[in-house]
């Protein structure tokens, strides 16, 4: 163990003792984004020696099914916290929580399916470079009642009075979301009935990734307390407003300056490094549709005009468009990712959309024209797939995924991924039910 690593567990003691924790939480995330692990006593996860757990969390189906994958033996890995993410949970008293990377059991080597392995190599990438990256996620959910029926069924877009009526659960959420470690911004009523959004204020990339993480699991757990069902779930109503998750991104020098705001950029754009990094967001948009949109339910949520984008499209401050380019902000400008959904998993969307940027920075690519005004009618926007067999086509033969993922994660997604469309395929709909089964 280095000096550094030495201190650190140091830290974390001194934290468990003041606190009087009893008990850590050594959370993994699956590739569904599903956080998994185990529950360690203080004393054993003090030790520092991880544990071991089945490889499938890295290759099963969202409800754990085991399917062949080209990732086919079933072995060990070893789990080890990083015990830079550990912090004092803000939803029970006596708990600590830390987020892990899994290696190999026998060569101690990083797990190459591992999507949180994946975001650091990228976030390496632009430190060679120079630059660490901030980033800023905004999801929305619905809450439910346990019958599966909206907590409210009216429209309340930023309504008050409907918030104030939702405060005693909403609050309990920003509060243990403020224990945790995470800065809230701000909290509203969204544009679907039982709809709400939490904002969490930027932070460096790969903390994000792992609050966002937390978000999701804090948010459940509360709902959970008040008898709710929190869903992040892409279109959970049909013919009401979907869950995103949009990623603001930017990058910062050694001085700790915002690398976006230089006013050297020859076009609308005030940074020339912004204009690079955005050109590899365009390049690769529908590479990552599959990471972007991991669930079948989600390309319902790809509709014109629901402000989910389905063209491949850039502008300035325009909601219609899939990357937003904040400029002009005085310190704060950034890029904003609209394309993925509430339910992807962050480390592997921030690693797209990061790997996608980093490309653009070092290669000599295109940038599509801005668009000004409405997208949607013009043919001559590029669109997003709108069935997960074109995007599952797409990702298997992106090189641009092999480099950004890796050959194995690229090939065992690519089949998971059609497991998942087969099954929905088998399946009989209450759709299928109510529109034919009197009829024919």
């Amino acid at each position: 163990m280095s000096q550094a690593q030495s201190d650190e567990l140091k830290h974390v003691a001194e934290l468990c003792q003041k606190h009087n924790i009893h008990t850590v939480e050594c959370i993994i995330v699956d590739n569904w984004g599903v956080p998994r692990g185990k529950r360690l006593p203080t004393e054993q996860f003090l030790r520092n020696e991880g544990y071991g757990i089945a490889n499938v969390v890295h290759t099963w189906q969202p409800r754990c099914e085991i399917e062949i994958t080209p990732v086919q033996e079933i072995k060990d890995i070893h789990v080890q916290p990083d015990l830079s993410s550990f912090r004092v949970a803000g939803w029970a008293e006596g708990i600590g929580v830390v987020l892990c990377d899994t290696y190999t059991a026998d060569t101690h080597q990083p797990v190459d399916i591992d999507p949180r392995q994946m975001l650091k190599t990228t976030l390496k990438k632009f430190a060679d470079l120079g630059y660490s990256v901030n980033a800023a996620t905004e999801l929305e959910f619905y809450l439910f009642n346990p019958d599966g029926t909206p907590l409210f069924t009216s429209l309340q877009c930023y309504g008050i009075n409907k918030g104030a009526e939702l405060e005693p659960i909403i609050l309990e959420i920003r509060e243990a979301l403020r224990k945790t470690g995470m800065l809230v911004e701000a909290s509203n009523v969204e544009y679907g009935p039982s709809q709400i959004e939490i904002n969490l204020r930027y932070s460096e990339a790969m903390k994000m990734a792992d609050d966002t993480v937390l978000y999701k699991y804090i948010v459940r757990l509360v709902a959970q307390k008040h008898g709710l069902v929190a869903s992040f779930m892409a279109k959970p109503i049909l013919g009401e407003s979907g869950c995103g998750m949009h990623v603001h991104q930017s990058l910062v020098t050694k001085d700790g300056k915002n690398a976006f705001d230089a006013n050297d950029g020859k076009g609308v754009l005030d940074s020339a490094l912004m204009e690079k990094y955005l050109t590899g967001l365009m390049a690769y948009t529908k590479d990552l549709q599959v990471v972007n949109t991991p669930t079948i339910n989600g390309y319902k949520r790809l509709v014109d005009y629901s402000f989910s984008p389905t063209q491949v499209t850039w502008g300035l401050d325009n909601r219609l468009v899939g990357v937003r380019c904040i400029n002009g902000a005085k310190g704060s400008n950034r890029i904003e990712w609209r394309w993925a959904a509430a339910d992807a998993h962050p480390y592997l969307v921030l690693n797209g959309a990061l790997a996608a940027g980093y490309e653009g920075i070092t290669n000599d690519l295109p940038l599509p024209e801005m668009v000004t005004g409405d997208p949607h009618p013009e043919d001559k926007w590029d669109r997003l797939p709108n069935h997960p067999a074109e995007a599952i086509d797409n990702w298997e033969a992106s090189a641009f995924a092999r480099r950004a993922f890796s050959d194995a994660f690229v090939d065992m997604w690519a089949a998971v991924q059609r497991v998942e469309l087969a099954t929905f395929a088998s399946q009989v709909t209450d759709w299928e039910l109510a529109r034919y089964r009197e009829i024919i």
